[in-house]
């Protein structure tokens, strides 16, 4: 890491229940959303041949604002139709239950104008979340506390004497919305000064409306409040990242300066559709966002691998955006075939993948790690338990929470 970069801590939780051991063979079932289906198309095709291969499958276009359109009604030139800006080639379709999502998949490859079809697949949040003390934080400073090891820790007082950030610096927190109220946060949270608050326009052509601080790309409206109570993931995150700091209250982030920009690609329960990650992801490279914060994943099956998440990572890459992620919570090498899990095992080489070390600078056993895949590990819990060994946050404002349960946070660095 220069001295002379921004330092920017990006969280990544790991869940709460039972974690499997290391010996477990197989993942998790994938989830998706039924009757759902991503599908591209060739550029070079006529409008004619996209809404026929649509009605094949009796599909209805969901736009990149929620609106529920009908073949008929879409239009290829209107950009306000598209289900996703920057891929007009990319259809988001809603299908009718007695077809269903693997019957209209299997009906759409068939197509020779397709390039790819998929399931709308779910990821989730990889959790979970308490106000309190800097002397408390022990991946920031630690002093041996909890019977850790002195100085396994980031070294951040030490990066505070040269730098404590900057308000140049946008990190996009794309998770459960988050807190912009919190009186460690406020202060920080990233304005798009080109949008003109309240007067229902879009200021700025960027295709979302009064989209002041970021948006929500669950509920599809302006407002990516985290609204996931108890846990307020989204605002652990970005109080991890990007906590006021040296003004006598909660907790400090990495960046006591920094713009943390909204994104509220999860829903309240901690789950997000590829189809919300997709845009979230793209809207914060699009408007200036320099890395993004991605603390949610899941496991793929070879037939469902995530075809279009990849390419929006690759969109950013192309910006020259960092993309940090999850290495994920069943301690297992997530290089093996079976154990694969994502965004974290996508190859791009601007993501950076994240495995958590304990307060003794070990590997604690519930933390996946691989050779390939996994670029650094970084504080987290020392176990899946809750207790004092855990990583502390910023807690929304005035709600009692226990301890942090197992997290995992990457130190990066950006010019």
């Amino acid at each position: 890491m220069t001295t002379s970069a921004c330092l920017s801590l990006s969280l990544i939780l790991i869940s709460t229940g039972n974690t499997p051991s290391k010996n477990q063979e197989y993942p998790p079932e994938a989830q998706y959303v039924l009757n759902e289906v991503l599908v591209k198309f060739n550029s070079d095709i006529s409008k004619n041949l996209i809404q026929d291969a649509v009605a094949s499958v009796q599909g209805r276009i969901l736009t990149y604002l929620g609106e529920d359109i009908s073949v008929i009604q879409w239009d290829p030139g209107v950009s306000a139709l598209r289900s996703f800006l920057e891929d007009p080639d990319l259809f988001y379709l809603r299908v009718p239950e007695y077809i269903g999502t693997e019957r209209a998949i299997s009906i759409l490859k068939q197509n020779p104008n397709v390039i790819h079809a998929e399931k709308n697949g779910i990821w989730h949040a990889c959790r979970e979340p308490n106000e309190t003390n800097f002397n408390k934080l022990w991946g920031l400073n630690n002093t041996g506390l909890y019977d850790g090891t002195t100085d396994a820790d980031i070294d951040a007082p030490e990066a505070w004497d040269i730098f404590t950030g900057s308000s140049s610096i946008v990190v996009a927190v794309i998770d459960t919305g988050v807190d912009y109220n919190h009186e460690d946060l406020a202060a920080n949270i990233w304005i798009n000064s080109d949008e003109t608050p309240g007067d229902g326009d879009d200021d700025d052509s960027n295709g979302y409306i009064d989209d002041i601080r970021g948006w929500d790309f669950v509920n599809n409206d302006n407002n990516p409040m985290d609204d996931s109570n108890p846990v307020y993931h989204g605002t652990h995150v970005a109080g991890t990242i990007g906590a006021m700091g040296n003004n006598g209250k909660g907790v400090v982030g990495v960046n006591w300066n920094v713009k943390i920009m909204p994104l509220k690609a999860l829903h309240s329960d901690g789950s997000g559709p590829w189809s919300s990650i997709i845009s979230a992801i793209d809207y914060s490279w699009k408007n200036g966002a320099h890395i993004s914060n991605n603390s949610y994943g899941g496991y793929i099956k070879p037939e469902d691998e995530g075809y279009f998440v990849s390419e929006a990572i690759w969109r950013a890459r192309t910006a020259g955006k960092l993309f940090v992620a999850a290495a994920g919570n069943y301690g297992w090498n997530i290089d093996e075939s079976n154990c694969h899990l994502y965004p974290a095992f996508y190859t791009q080489d601007n993501i950076i993948a994240v495995a958590a070390t304990s307060n003794t600078d070990g590997l604690p056993d519930y933390s996946n790690w691989g050779p390939t895949s996994v670029d650094l590990g970084a504080p987290g819990g020392s176990d899946s338990t809750q207790n004092p060994y855990n990583i502390l946050h910023s807690a929304r404002k005035n709600h009692d929470f226990a301890e942090l349960i197992s997290s995992l946070s990457s130190l990066i660095s950006a010019g």
